[in-house]
């Protein structure tokens, strides 16, 4: 390709490329600006041309003088006897001159860009960098604060790597360039062999490169800090012994080869120099390779606790740290297998807010009987509390979103961007609730919704934007939007919000036709500039668009709050550079620092600081000074709907299930590794999820929203412990890890899933559903603290063939050595307890309190409740019987006799 050629190509290219990436920012810019982030957009986008200025200019000015300097080499070359000399080049004319020069410097402009192109999308180290603070805790090594590791190493390590491959990648151009050209020479046993300017050239930038080298030496004693693969994450004792002294002598004689050879070209030092380079040679070789494995297998590993005792120490407290769980308050959990219908009673409030309805299999029923048209989707199944009636009620959630994709006869660009542009509502209901089909209880429900509560009411019910809102959307345009369904009739809306781009402007339009590749925006008549664009939809994709140095928890859920809907998406700052912590995921350290809401109407997303002491979110703040709100400016009444992160949870459960163990023989032997334990699900074994659960911790008087997880000993499957994570305002982010006694067997959820299946009466009762056709799904087994001892209860579904809408039939509870699996939770605990279980009566004497019920109702409605309940008795004795027997007849009609009792 001629010069000319490329002259025109690039006349061609570099305008598209630079149209391109300015309609995107100015798209980018308009968004931010809607929602309030200009400034954000600002400090990043300057931020990125900074530094990919700076770095061309500084690329650039090395690279192009060494090119161009090269290229005047080359009209000294005589191609005979190189690889080239059957090219037929006419190297001496002014002209070729001239085009080699173009044709260096080209090559150094396109590896500058290379280059500089790593700066701007590194633009966070930099940033870090820059507005770097102290950590406030020092590694146990070198002294350092944390903060020079967090915020500054990666960036120095960053130039440094840049800096070495760019010499290295120069000199060896540069080398290879004159040695084809015959500039240089080089015969075995020989020293090379060129004229003075081509070596001092080569010497320059092979000075430079070792310069950088010994530089890197320097920082790689950082991080020894940051080295997997030994015993514990970080130094260890042969990095500190072997490796640490070897770095600082690679360090000296890299430095010093540096001085020798750019000052080679003044003096001569004979064969002190390649002297030199063979012993860095060695040293590495032996420093770094050879000598730590013969430490490690002949000295260490003999000794490895007495030697590796102070890493073990370090490591453990700065994993601890980084995590969060050096905080974890931790409770002698004496538990027993006595909890009695007292106990029960004087948590009957926790009893009925056990958790039923497993949110894999709800979501099946919610998209069964609330999808009502094919234009809508439940996604997700959320866990919240809510007030409901004066009382605090444990519910599951899901909002009704457009879906991704419309039906194929009405998939037209009209209906997909235009009239189809929002989800309508939410369902939600109680997780203990069920109907007498088995269906959850629905508290919302239907088109348009209806509230059982009038707490539960929500003014505007349109969600714009949502979990899984994809692609764009024009609302407010000359088509009415698809509001929701009313029988054979529609109800049709024009968007009044102010969430997405106004149209304003032929220019806007253009830029949105580019910029999504759609020439509709150009052609549509329905398109009027009081009309918005909305786009980056989902929750996730607008959160990441705004802040993409925040790691995102994988579930935002949904809060309903004074008849609005908002979602609320977890946030985290993590890091990789924690001195000594653990790697899980590659992550050494994580905060939940931020919590952000986002109007499911409106669109606004806000951003709110939950935690002042977490000093990454404390250099963001200082980057972008109007990004965080503090956590006291958050809506009235949505801060109880905060809730612990069940992605967090799970890190610090892994984490913490080795590193409770503090002291360092202990921790060195794995004496106490615990696990999350193993449940049954469909069939199969699975790693147990942990749970949200509205109950009342040991020792404790409140009902609190948590999330707790029960945790067994390494292969094994009794409970050795559970950790839970409160939710509720006044105690959020609680960690409290209940220890159990080592002494006495307590029940895992895998013993308990065991104990079910070798259940007789339960196995028949399962096997005999399975033979009609229908298949039996066991939910979530839930483990419920009350007390000094566990209730374990576990759903039991069936799917009738054909119909894939999951019905809870049986509850199955566990207490103790005794098992019950009965319609409801209460039949459960009355088929435990027998005579003692009265809660009806209990219920009744509770009302006794209250004025508007007088004792002779009282004593009436006793008697009724009485009677209800000798007769339930009579009933279950029967059932008994005949499940003995064999008389599936018969066990039919008394189970269907019970459903009307306990229905009445």
């Amino acid at each position: 390709m001629s010069f000319k050629s490329i002259r025109l190509l690039l006349i061609i290219l570099v305008p598209l490329v630079l149209l391109s990436i300015s309609s995107s920012w100015i798209l980018e810019w308009l968004w931010l600006s809607e929602l309030g982030y200009s400034q954000l957009f600002v400090t990043l986008r300057t931020t990125q041309i900074i530094l990919i200025t700076a770095a061309s200019l500084v690329i650039g000015g090395y690279l192009i003088p060494n090119f161009r300097y090269l290229a005047g080499q080359l009209q000294r070359i005589s191609f005979s006897g190189t690889p080239l000399q059957g090219l037929n080049i006419d190297i001496q004319s002014s002209e070729q001159q001239k085009r080699i020069k173009q044709f260096f410097t080209l090559g150094a402009i396109v590896i500058t860009a290379m280059f500089a192109f790593g700066f701007y999308i590194r633009w966070d180290e930099s940033l870090q960098f820059i507005w770097n603070e102290p950590f406030g805790e020092i590694d146990p090594l070198f002294g350092k604060d944390i903060g020079f590791y967090i915020f500054q190493l990666p960036f120095l390590e960053l130039l440094q790597s840049s800096l070495v491959i760019l010499t290295f990648l120069t000199t060896a151009i540069l080398a290879i360039v004159y040695l084809f050209t015959g500039l240089l020479g080089f015969q075995p046993g020989k020293s090379f062999s060129a004229s003075k300017s081509v070596l001092n050239h080569l010497s320059i930038n092979g000075g430079l490169w070792l310069l950088f080298l010994s530089w890197g030496f320097y920082l790689d004693r950082y991080g020894l800090l940051l080295k997997p693969g030994g015993i514990v994450f970080g130094a260890t004792y042969t990095d500190v012994v072997i490796e640490l002294p070897a770095l600082w002598i690679l360090l000296f004689i890299s430095l010093a080869l540096s001085i020798m050879v750019i000052a080679s070209r003044w003096i001569s030092f004979g064969k002190v120099l390649p002297g030199v380079a063979i012993l860095g040679v060695l040293v590495f070789a032996g420093g770094r390779v050879v000598l730590p494995g013969m430490v490690q297998n002949f000295s260490v590993n003999p000794n490895e606790l007495e030697l590796e005792r102070p890493h073990l120490e370090k490591n453990i407290e700065m994993t601890r740290l980084a995590f969060g769980i050096n905080n974890v308050r931790e409770v002698e959990y004496q538990a027993d297998d006595t909890l009695d219908i007292e106990d029960i009673r004087n948590n009957q409030d926790a009893v009925d807010n056990i958790r039923l309805w497993d949110p894999r299999l709800l979501i099946q029923t919610y998209k069964q009987l609330q999808e009502i048209r094919s234009y809508y989707e439940f996604y997700s199944v959320d866990n919240d509390r809510y007030m409901i009636d004066g009382q605090m009620t444990q519910v599951m959630l899901s909002a009704r979103e457009i879906a991704r994709t419309l039906p194929s006869q009405s998939d037209t660009w009209v209906n997909r961007h235009l009239q189809y542009t929002h989800g309508f509502g939410l369902t939600m209901s109680p997780v203990t609730e069920i109907t007498r089909q088995g269906e959850p209880e629905l508290v919302i429900r239907d088109l348009p919704p209806i509230y059982d509560y009038p707490e539960l009411s929500v003014d505007n019910p349109a969600i714009y934007y949502g979990e899984n809102s994809t692609g764009y959307y024009i609302v407010n345009s000359g088509v009415e939007e698809l509001h929701y369904p009313a029988g054979d009739d529609n109800v049709y809306i024009n968007y009044s919000g102010q969430g997405g781009i106004q149209f304003s402007s032929f220019f806007r339009k253009l830029l949105f036709a580019w910029e999504l590749g759609d020439i509709n925006f150009l052609l549509s008549d329905y398109i009027l500039d009081e009309s918005r664009l909305q786009i980056w939809r989902s929750v996730q994709e607008r959160v990441r668009k705004i802040t993409p140095f925040l790691k995102l928890d994988s579930d935002p859920y949904l809060v309903k709050l004074s008849g609005k809907l908002y979602w609320i998406q977890d946030a985290y700052t993590t890091s990789s550079f924690f001195p000594y912590s653990e790697s899980y995921q590659g992550l050494n350290y994580i905060r939940n620092s931020v919590k952000i809401v986002i109007d499911a109407y409106e669109g606004s997303v806000d951003y709110y600081k939950v935690d002042d002491n977490d000093p990454i979110l404390n250099v963001y703040e200082s980057i972008f000074p109007d990004l965080l709100k503090p956590i006291s400016d958050m809506p009235e009444g949505l801060i109880n709907h905060l809730r612990y992160p069940q992605d967090l949870f799970e890190i610090q459960i892994e984490l913490f299930n080795r590193y409770h163990m503090t002291q360092p023989q202990v921790f060195y032997n794995q004496e106490d590794l615990w696990t999350r334990p193993n449940e049954k699900y469909g069939g199969q074994r699975i790693l147990m999820e942990p749970y949200y659960v509205l109950a009342r911790l040991p020792g404790e008087d409140k009902l609190e929203f948590m999330q707790i997880s029960p945790l067994t000993p390494e292969n094994r499957d009794n409970m050795i412990a559970w950790l839970a994570a409160k939710s509720d305002p006044e105690n959020y982010g609680e960690l409290v890890a209940f220890k159990l006694p080592k002494d006495r067997l307590i029940y895992g959820p895998a013993q308990i899933e065991a104990r079910i299946d070798q259940d007789p009466e339960i196995s028949r009762q399962i096997a005999l559903w399975d033979q009609r056709g229908s298949r039996v799904i066991r939910g979530n087994l839930v483990v419920i603290p009350i007390e000094n001892s566990f209730m374990y209860v576990e759903p039991v579904f069936l799917l009738a063939e054909g119909v894939d809408i999951p019905q809870l039939q049986r509850v199955i509870v566990a207490i103790g050595d005794d098992i019950s699996m009965q319609p409801t939770i209460g039949g459960a605990i009355l088929d435990l307890y027998g005579e003692r279980a009265g809660f009806e009566a209990q219920r009744i004497a509770a009302q006794a309190t209250d004025p508007e019920v007088t004792p002779e109702t009282l004593a009436i409605q006793q008697d009724l409740e009485s009677e209800e309940l000798q007769e339930l008795r009579g009933l279950w004795e029967d059932m008994r019987n005949a499940l003995q027997e064999g008389n599936w007849v018969r066990y039919g009609e008394i189970l269907a006799d019970i459903d009307d009792l306990l229905g009445s």
